[in-house]
């Protein structure tokens, strides 16, 4: 415990005479031992409430979070020697033109070499179709048609409900088993968990890109990823 302020600390002047039944002031003891006892006890509260929070040591400010996830869509060898994580968001149009222009470029090329990953981050104040698209999406994924679905989304500007049942059956899917997946709104954590994931990552609008870790921010040309994976895939 640090020195208390000078004028804290109890003392007598010389020279006063002090009655029978008083003496000088003396420390709180009790209280000292109290507050000790409190203090450790707030500690203790307050790394439970953080691992209740961040489980398993993790951290929103841990820069070493990777952005891959088991349980999204993804195409290509389990054990690539490059994995591609997409963020992205089914009503951004530089998403869409990135799909236009770089997707199947880097499928057609690469579609043997590296595991692309989806993940969801629907920028759902400018974008209020974007969420629902995404749990459209993965309820078409539940059926196995996720990337027959994905291409229609991207290849589109037409989003909303009545376009989700149009696509649905434009890819065989059971419409009955697809409308009680979109009114359970069981995707609906999964694409707010990719949500918070990006933003953990840093990601701040879309599309953006890690491979293997290393973030391409933007709308950029088929070059920057072809360059990126070719720089990891020759390591």
């Amino acid at each position: 415990m640090g020195a208390l302020p000078r004028d804290t600390i109890p003392r007598v002047k010389n020279n006063i005479n002090l009655p029978a039944n008083t003496s000088p002031r003396s420390w709180p003891i009790r209280q000292i031992v109290l507050c000790l006892i409190l203090f450790g006890s707030g500690i203790a509260v307050g790394y439970s409430v953080r691992d209740f929070i961040f489980p398993n040591g993790s951290n929103p400010s841990n820069t070493e979070l990777d952005a891959s996830s088991q349980d999204d869509p993804s195409w290509g060898p389990a054990d690539a020697k490059v994995t591609m994580v997409e963020f992205g968001d089914f009503q951004c149009p530089y998403c869409r033109q990135w799909y236009s222009t770089v997707y199947e470029k880097l499928q057609a090329n690469y579609g043997n070499k590296i595991r692309f990953i989806f993940r969801d981050f629907p920028l759902t104040s400018i974008h209020p179709d974007a969420k629902p698209a995404a749990v459209a999406a993965n309820c078409a994924g539940e059926q196995g048609r996720y990337w027959e679905y994905f291409r229609l989304l991207y290849g589109s500007a037409n989003l909303g409900s009545a376009i989700y049942q149009t696509y649905a059956q434009a890819v065989g899917l059971d419409p009955s088993k697809f409308n009680s997946c979109i009114k359970s709104d069981r995707f609906d954590k999964e694409v707010i968990l990719d949500l918070h994931d990006g933003e953990r990552l840093g990601v701040s609008g879309v599309p953006a890109f890690f491979i293997n870790g290393r973030l391409i921010s933007g709308l950029q040309p088929y070059e920057a990823f072809q360059q990126v994976i070719d720089d990891e895939l020759n390591k």
